[in-house]
């Protein structure tokens, strides 16, 4: 099984009775790290070991795209946003801006992408959804031009944290899901659904 490629990383508001609000599209993908935060506790009794944990407190993301605008900046991390305006009589123009606060509460947003599968000269498409993810502010970089080109590319990190999902009338806290298609339009669509992307906010979710 080989996985090539990334596609179509999207968010969503994440709400409190485990809805999304209306999503977006983050950017073109480019790289996308997920890191296990693992417990490691071990129970000795008897003078041998008697239980172990090794179940995942949560998971570290980073993201990287080809760019995040500034309204995506707002939504992901929670600063004020202007959007920009032209020139009217008696007002001169407004450029679109963001505010950055030291007291800025990044929210809870749903977030996932998928990737191409390639396995038995079969093509499939792998969707990941993270249920409650916050970002925390990316650090701010600048090169100079040189004689070689070297393109620089935004990377957003964040923490994705077990939330309480319903499955089959039973809730179990989780973090995230995979699934499976055939078709990448399917993968896309579902996306779509679960980020409310392109449908009232009503028609999505978990």
């Amino acid at each position: 099984m080989a996985h090539i490629g990334m596609k179509y990383p999207v968010a969503a508001p994440w709400n409190e009775d485990g809805t999304y609000g209306e999503g977006f599209v983050v950017g073109k993908a480019i790289k996308f790290t997920g890191t296990a935060n693992k417990n490691d506790t071990t129970l000795h009794a008897d003078d041998g070991m008697s239980e172990t944990d090794k179940s995942i407190r949560d998971l570290g993301v980073s993201l990287n795209t080809d760019d995040i605008t500034l309204k995506v900046q707002a939504d992901l991390l929670g600063h004020a946003y202007t959007a920009a305006s032209e020139a009217a009589e008696g007002a001169e123009a407004v450029p679109e801006s963001i505010e950055i606060g030291s007291e800025d509460l990044a929210p809870y947003v749903g977030t996932g992408f998928y990737k191409r599968r390639r396995k038995n000269n079969v093509t499939s498409f792998t969707v990941i959804w993270l249920y409650k993810v916050q970002f925390s502010e990316p650090n701010e970089e600048a090169e100079t031009k040189a004689e070689n080109i070297s393109f620089q590319t935004p990377t957003i990190e964040g923490t994705a944290y077990p939330t309480a999902i319903t499955e089959n009338g039973e809730e179990k806290m989780r973090i995230g899901k995979k699934l499976t298609f055939t078709k990448e339009s399917d993968a896309r669509a579902w996306l779509n659904k679960m980020a409310n992307i392109g449908q009232k906010p009503s028609e999505g979710g978990a």
